[in-house]
């Protein structure tokens, strides 16, 4: 076991607000032991906060690891064996570490790949944040995201794909409810999986303790996505008062991705995005907007997303999604929440989110102060995984 470690005179924040001011985070192993001025265990490493504020690890509620972020992702990501993937995947891990990201969910990639990189880093044989893989996505035939999943026609197939994939060891399954931008030759938002098939691969995984994400790009795909009672609308293109109603009431969370699109929509054209993804974001990218706004009044659990790894965005630029939500109507107290406890609950983990006795100590340590700025979670000076300090993008 690692030294003991001892955060000493930091401010201390979390999705609650200021917990503690001047006061020393305690940790052994990877959990937080105690928080507050007590003596020094033997051999400790303290880091001096010197009052600046410490607060958890931030989440990314949807990442693909096995894309590299270019204009278009998806012919680098065929062309790509599994072991170039997964050297390149491992980079890009390390590098959203050293951006704050201590925990991510993949929604979908090269299923050995992501799987097998997600073990790698809970066994401590390489260094990244904490994986929620979901392997391969589940699509119709010929659907979004086909070239990156198990093709289904009817609940039977639906059903088979999903216990296949909670075989791989998925925590996390991903559905695609409608078309979506990255596939060429398809409209973005069209009905795709039916809600038959989607309710059959939701009943496998949450026999299986598992949530179940559903890649939505209109409105009727959301509609279907309820119905069939997945735990998160990814995306979110078409969304309305009555459907976010529902979501409330049903405790469905939102993953908006809204910081991608906005990058297609702004910089594509001049970065030189193929036209049929540049095009199909700016039809749908004003319906995102309205409905994250409404979202937030209605008081829709957001987990925060940014689709990292699409083009023009990476999966550590988390902060880019959290600083829209503050210009939607968010504080930076629920922004914060929505990177941390908001994506805990929907992955299911009860070990991270939170700077206290017990949790995981994923933590950061910032200048600025969070509550007042969401951007200053931006390049932390020091980041700690599971009990480790790591390099942080500002070293």
């Amino acid at each position: 076991m690692s030294a003991p470690v001892i955060i000493a005179n930091a401010r201390i924040v979390d999705g609650r607000g200021e917990i503690a001011v001047d006061s020393d985070i305690h940790i052994e192993g990877s959990l937080i032991t105690q928080i507050g001025k007590g003596e020094l265990a033997p051999g400790a490493a303290v880091i001096d906060a010197g009052g600046r504020t410490v607060c958890p690890g931030l989440m990314n509620a949807h990442v693909h690891v096995c894309f590299d972020g270019s204009i278009d992702p998806e012919p680098a990501f065929q062309a790509e064996g599994d072991v170039e993937a997964a050297l390149n995947a491992l980079h890009r891990l390390v590098e959203t570490l050293s951006r704050g990201v201590t925990t991510i969910r993949d929604l979908g990639g090269k299923e050995t790949v992501t799987l097998s990189l997600g073990q790698a880093v809970a066994r401590g044989q390489v260094i990244g944040p904490r994986i929620m893989a979901a392997g391969r996505v589940i699509t119709m035939t010929g659907g979004h995201g086909h070239w990156m999943g198990v093709e289904v026609d009817g609940k039977d197939e639906a059903r088979k794909a999903t216990r296949t994939m909670i075989k791989a060891g998925a925590a996390v399954i991903k559905v695609m409810a409608t078309a979506g931008m990255m596939t060429a030759g398809q409209r973005a938002g069209a009905p795709q999986l039916t809600v038959d098939e989607m309710r059959a691969c939701v009943e496998e995984a949450h026999k299986a303790g598992l949530p179940v994400a559903a890649h939505v790009e209109s409105r009727q795909g959301a509609a279907n996505a309820i119905d069939a009672g997945v735990d998160s609308i990814e995306h979110g293109h078409g969304l309305d008062d009555e459907l976010l109603n529902v979501m409330v009431a049903n405790g469905v969370s939102l993953v908006p991705t809204i910081a991608c699109d906005r990058a297609i929509t702004r910089r594509g054209p001049e970065a030189g995005i193929p036209s049929f993804i540049v095009e199909d974001c700016a039809r749908l990218a004003p319906s995102l907007e309205w409905a994250l706004r409404r979202a937030i009044e209605l008081g829709v659990t957001i987990a925060a997303g940014n689709d990292g790894g699409a083009p023009l965005t990476h999966p550590g630029d988390i902060v880019d999604e959290l600083e829209v939500y503050v210009e939607m109507g968010m504080t930076p107290q629920d922004a914060l929440s929505s990177a941390t406890t908001a994506t805990a609950t929907l992955f299911g983990l009860a070990d991270v989110g939170l700077v206290e006795p017990g949790q995981r100590a994923d933590l950061l340590i910032v200048s600025g102060d969070p509550l007042s700025s969401i951007s200053s979670l931006r390049n932390p000076d020091v980041v700690v995984a599971g009990g480790r300090v790591v390099p942080a993008a500002s070293e």
